[in-house]
């Protein structure tokens, strides 16, 4: 039987994309016109300035064309509600990577996949500050964070791949060889039940500070376990024993940024205090920040608790965010012993909380501390390293999380 086609049996695009692609375009003219004004002024600054030659001016005119087409640069006025625009088409359309984001069947974003990596370094590292340690007979724990991704499950999209469990797996290995004290925390959320959802942020790779105090509890448990330290009161690893302030739909994360508002929604934050007294002394260089005080006070940046969502980053209001090299002292803290916590951004949360239970604590994140480790290292003398860094970055091609090691020599 002969088939015939009519013209009006062609396939088309469903109306609501058509009207969807229209406001799009649309939006898009609209946000882009507002860098017209600056515009305007390169073009009357070339016309007028008659000693310019035909060089610049070409390099002006191709500057300013660029800064128009760019809607992350600095001269493209609203450049957030673009990518909020854009977000919203992307989520509108079933989209599931953007910006190099990547949407899991959860709904959470990640930024990757991960790579997979050779840790052999990272391990020698490690090793090498435990061997140290264990020289003179002081403690030591390394514990890596969880990751947006489970354990055994693919929440992926199709035609992705992650690494990052496996290359945590081939971590813990290596570690497991060389005799080093190690704590799965992956391991530890599935022993406890936890959903692993609920246990990071949607828009962000960062678990959230309920998380990273579990964390640190698992942390003090530990030290007890091990015999590092003596069973301190209950109340400090108790949550019940602070106070939990939500600032609702303020975090739109790292990952959250690239896509905007619209394409997985917004976080909300808590703020945990203790309901117990405290009084504190933190210093932090880099900041030129010194202050004394109670727990609530000095432990947060309160500043970036703000709902401005391409400005502010209200995870890092927890220990004053990324930081070098932070000092706490705490005269009246339970265990009188120096630690030494060397983390990245998954550690934040959890080593905030340390300094109520020592009475010296040093946080390093190696990525930015500038100084001689070995100097500082022997000069220090800790009691106790805590190394707490993520699961998916051990060894991040930029910034080599345990570099600095190397220089570590005995007197």
């Amino acid at each position: 039987m002969k088939s015939t086609t009519s013209p009006n049996n062609t396939k088309r695009q469903p109306a609501h994309l058509k009207v969807l692609a229209a406001v799009f375009l649309a939006a898009i003219f609209f946000i882009g016109s507002a860098t017209f004004p600056q515009t305007a002024k390169n073009i009357a600054s070339f016309l007028t300035d008659r000693e310019r030659g035909a060089e610049q001016t070409q390099e002006l005119v191709s500057a300013s064309y660029s800064s128009m087409l760019d809607f992350m640069g600095p001269a493209f006025i609203n450049k957030g509600g673009y990518i909020n625009l854009n977000g919203f088409m992307a989520r509108a359309m079933g989209q599931r990577y953007m910006n190099e984001a990547v949407k899991l069947d959860n709904g959470h974003l990640i930024n990757g996949p991960n790579i997979r990596r050779d840790l052999a370094r990272g391990a020698g590292q490690v090793t090498k500050i435990y061997e140290r340690q264990k020289e003179k007979g002081s403690g030591f724990l390394f514990a890596a964070a969880p990751n947006q991704l489970p354990i055994g499950q693919n929440l992926l999209p199709a035609g992705y791949t992650d690494y990052s469990n496996q290359n945590a797996d081939d971590l813990f290995y290596m570690l497991g060889e060389n005799g080093v004290p190690a704590m799965d925390l992956r391991e530890k959320l599935i022993e406890e039940g936890l959903d692993h959802s609920e246990a990071f942020f949607v828009t962000d790779h960062h678990w959230t500070p309920e998380t990273g105090f579990w964390a640190y509890t698992k942390v003090i448990e530990y030290f007890v376990q091990a015999g590092l330290i003596e069973p301190i009161n209950p109340m400090y690893t108790d949550i019940n024993e602070y106070n939990i302030e939500v600032y609702e739909n303020i975090v739109l994360g790292t990952e959250g940024r690239r896509t905007g508002r619209y394409f997985a929604g917004l976080d909300d934050i808590s703020v945990i205090t203790p309901k117990f007294e405290t009084d504190i002394t933190v210093e932090i260089p880099a900041l030129s920040l010194y202050e004394k005080g109670p727990f609530d006070q000095i432990a947060f940046d309160r500043e970036q608790l703000r709902p401005e969502y391409f400005v502010s980053e209200p995870y890092a209001a927890y220990g004053h965010g990324s930081q070098g090299y932070i000092h706490y002292e705490n005269e009246g803290a339970p265990v009188d012993l120096k630690v030494l916590a060397i983390g990245d951004s998954f550690s934040n949360v959890p080593f905030t909380f340390l300094p109520l239970v020592f009475s010296t604590c040093d946080e390093l994140d190696m990525r930015l501390y500038k100084g001689d480790f070995a100097e500082y290292y022997l000069g220090f003398d800790p009691d106790i390293v805590l190394i707490l860094t993520s699961s998916a970055n051990h060894m991040n091609s930029k910034n080599i999380t345990y570099d600095f090691f190397d220089d570590i020599k005995k007197k």
